[in-house]
């Protein structure tokens, strides 16, 4: 849940900017004036949003995101992607949020709204570095809004925004968790330590029949064999009813051609220097020193701006404010490093200089008509399967068996199994065409009962299982799996008696002596190393490093040697602590990220626990449909 609300609310200061500083409102959207009360498809708190006000969300949500991916962003990619639930998640978190502003008698007066878009640069011209009502205009057009509406938007996000402020001081993390940090990884310490291998052990033993049996008797579940079911599958796939529908050619087309444009054409964009002067000779003298070979950077400075901030890296057409100076910018026959004479720009005389030219393109009608004929058939073919589900239920609503229902609606069950819950048959052989879902559906599924029509992972179709028979688990004969029991043992065997040697070696050491005079023992002799909390290799694993670095000094760790099934002995030589090499700078950077982190936290928690108080209700069957039905 903490991440869902990270991804809709970025911080106190990122979360204000991203609201009312990106053009499109990218994180929420913009909230339309009423909700439909009946039948709720959300509820949060006294609030209720119908089904069609989600949609609106989605669509605008949508809308924005083809616009930035230059039209190649489908609604299908958007549903697959996440994004109704990203939309929901925005409503839940904005609508909390509000009614605890309200319940917190907390207001943003109006003053406060007009002072924020005079000082806020996404409203300012950036040539004169003023207000700019065009601005705003062209940013009310794009989504749709008056002028009331969006007063009312920047209020509801300035007063939420008093909220998160609140809490998040937006400041350094103290200096001793800090100093924590940095000494945990500049840790050092010397280690020594002795593998202990099946040689070091002893002989192994022989087991007799007794022994064999009494391991067996003493591990039954090692050879019992698991629960096992039987059950008829009936799984139909859209692919199936694809047979006998035909796409026109003459509507493909057709398809093709209206959303060519949106979908399917890249149009030319260009990056230009662009600077706005008062004066039309101020612009001419600009031009002829750009035309002498003068770099814009220089003409950029002269004005006491810099090249970045007169740079509209790969603009379209429509994304240059000025009509006048996006036709003059994109006028047919140009090319990279052209200069403009001065055109009779809103704001003064502006020139501009061609910095870069990406050629227009156009997916053509064959690359994309098998994409174009699946989503043609794509409502026919589901229309298809859901009325062969239809059809099945009628009978199964009878009382009849799944297989039976099934041929009458022409088609016909596979019977699978007996399996176990990982596939497994008896014997050890896998069945691989049951789905996963329907494997798991099988195992809640009591005798003689059926599941509901269940749709696929893959959302290629829809399952239906009918429980006929299950096994229950048994212990298998002790004939049938004597070897397996003497494999075992003898495997019990061995990491008993290398338990028993490390013992010995352990309490060696407990009782006065050294790990060398443990090792001297065994003719062996311990490894140094000096080790930091990254390290890693064949005999030392990542949790045995975890145990040495929370040992004392002189403790024993031990633990696995890798796979090998021999064990390792660790002793703790000593404890130090390399020079800090972390620049100040970065000290600097961590103490700012971690108090971020913190403030994060916190803002996370309030949000989560406002969102609990409040209560979401979320009808999904609602939601699943209506984005279904946009698939």
């Amino acid at each position: 849940m903490l991440s869902q609300v990270r991804d809709v609310l970025k911080g106190p200061v990122a979360w204000l900017v991203a609201v009312l500083l990106i053009l499109a409102f990218a994180l929420w959207g913009v909230p339309n004036v009423t909700q439909l009360a009946a039948s709720p498809t959300l509820s949060i708190g006294s609030k209720n949003f119908s089904a069609q006000y989600i949609q609106n969300e989605f669509n605008d949500a949508y809308q924005r995101q083809n616009r930035d991916s230059g039209g190649s962003f489908t609604r299908e990619a958007a549903i697959a992607s996440g994004m109704p639930r990203q939309v929901i998640d925005g409503i839940v978190t904005r609508s909390a949020l509000s009614q605890y502003s309200d319940r917190m008698n907390l207001a943003i007066p109006r003053e406060a709204v007009a002072d924020y878009l005079q000082n806020n640069e996404a409203f300012q011209n950036p040539a004169t570095g003023s207000f700019d009502r065009p601005t705003l205009e062209n940013i009310l057009q794009i989504n749709a809004m008056t002028v009331d509406q969006f007063e009312k938007l920047i209020k509801e996000d300035l007063t939420r925004a008093q909220l998160i402020e609140a809490l998040a001081a937006s400041g350094p993390a103290p200096a001793p968790l800090i100093d924590a940090l940095v000494m945990r990884e500049t840790e050092r310490r010397r280690i020594a330590y002795l593998t202990v291998t099946d040689e070091m052990a002893g002989v192994a033993a022989e087991p007799g029949p007794d022994d064999l049996q009494t391991f067996y008797e003493e591990n039954e579940a090692m050879f019992t064999a698991p629960q096992y079911r039987t059950f008829d599958m009936l799984v139909l796939r859209s692919a199936d009813f694809r047979d006998g529908l035909d796409a026109p050619e003459e509507e493909l087309r057709r398809l093709y051609e209206t959303g060519k444009e949106r979908l399917y054409d890249k149009p030319e964009r260009r990056t230009l220097y662009q600077l706005t002067y008062e004066t039309e000779a101020e612009a001419r003298t600009a031009v002829a020193a750009l035309r002498s070979g003068a770099p814009f950077e220089n003409i950029a400075a002269d004005k006491g701006t810099s090249l970045e901030a007169a740079t509209f890296a790969d603009a379209q057409e429509r994304d240059i404010l000025d009509p006048s100076v996006a036709a003059a910018a994109f006028e047919a026959g140009l090319a990279e490093g052209d200069v403009l004479d001065p055109v009779r720009s809103l704001f003064g005389w502006t020139i501009v200089q061609i910095a870069g030219v990406t050629p227009a393109e156009t997916t053509t009608f064959e690359d994309v008509r098998a994409e174009i004929e699946e989503a043609f058939l794509e409502q026919d073919v589901r229309r298809r399967l859901l009325d062969a589900i239809d059809e099945i239920e009628e009978v199964r609503d009878t009382g009849a068996e799944l297989a039976d229902a099934a041929e009458a609606a022409g088609f016909e069950v596979e019977t699978v199994g007996p399996i176990d819950r990982v596939s497994f048959a008896p014997g050890g052989a896998i069945i691989d065409k049951v789905p996963g879902e329907a494997l798991r559906e099988a195992f809640l599924l009591e005798e003689g009962e059926q599941s509901e029509a269940l749709r696929l992972s893959s959302e290629d179709g829809y399952f239906i299982v009918g429980m006929k028979e299950i096994t229950a688990p048994a212990l298998k004969p002790f004939d049938e799996v004597r070897d397996a029991v003497e494999q075992r043992w003898r495997a019990q065997e061995r990491r008993d008696r290398i338990s028993a040697t490390v013992s010995e070696i352990r309490k060696t050491v407990s009782e006065g002596g050294s790990l060398d005079d443990a090792a001297a023992l065994f003719d062996r002799a311990p490894i140094e190393l000096l080790v930091d909390r990254r390290f890693e290799n064949e005999t030392i694993s990542a949790s045995l490093s975890d145990q040495i670095f929370f040992a004392e000094l002189n403790d024993l760790v031990s633990g696995p040697a890798g796979a090998s099934g021999a064990q390792v002995v660790v002793e703790i030589r000593e404890i130090g602590y390399a020079p800090n090499a972390i620049p100040p700078a970065q000290v600097e950077q961590l103490k700012q990220l971690i108090g971020y982190q913190i403030d994060q936290e916190l803002v996370e928690a309030f949000i989560l626990a406002i969102r609990e108080d409040y209560g979401v209700k979320i009808n999904q069957a609602q939601i699943d449909a209506l984005f279904a039905d946009n698939l």
